[in-house]
C-alpha cells in the first residue's frame, strides 16, 4: 500500500493550519473528539501509542485524563514539528514514521 503524505507540501500545510487555528467552535470540538473519548474509555496509566497522530490534538487530553504516557507517530515532519510544539510534556513523545513500522517501536 503506497504511503501519503500531503501535509508535508507546503501550501496544503499552510491552508491546514489556518484552518485548525480558527479559534472558534468546531465539527471537531462539537462531534468527533467527545465521540473518541467516550469511545477509548478510561486511559489511567495506560500507555498510548497514537497512530496517525497529526498535529498531537488529543495528546494532552489523554495525559490529562490519566495517561501514562503517549506515543504519537505521523508521516508528517511538519505535523510532528507541531505536535512536539504543541506538546512539550515528558510523557507525551513523537516520531515521524508510518503505521506500517509500529513493529519498529521499541
Amino acid at each position: 500500500m503506497k504511503e501519503q503524505n500531503i501535509y508535508d507540501n507546503n501550501e496544503f500545510f499552510e491552508n491546514y493550519q489556518k484552518l485548525r487555528q480558527n479559534k472558534g467552535l468546531t465539527a471537531n470540538d462539537l462531534i468527533e473528539t467527545p465521540q473518541l473519548f467516550e469511545l477509548i474509555g478510561d486511559v489511567k496509566d495506560k500507555e498510548i501509542l497514537d497512530l496517525g497522530c497529526g498535529a498531537g490534538n488529543n495528546d494532552r487530553k489523554l495525559i490529562e485524563k490519566g495517561a501514562k504516557s503517549v506515543l504519537g507517530i505521523d508521516l508528517s515532519k511538519k505535523m510532528i514539528e507541531v505536535a512536539n510544539k504543541e506538546n512539550d510534556l515528558d510523557n507525551i513523545e513523537y516520531k515521524v514514521m508510518s503505521m506500517n513500522d509500529i513493529d519498529k517501536i521499541n
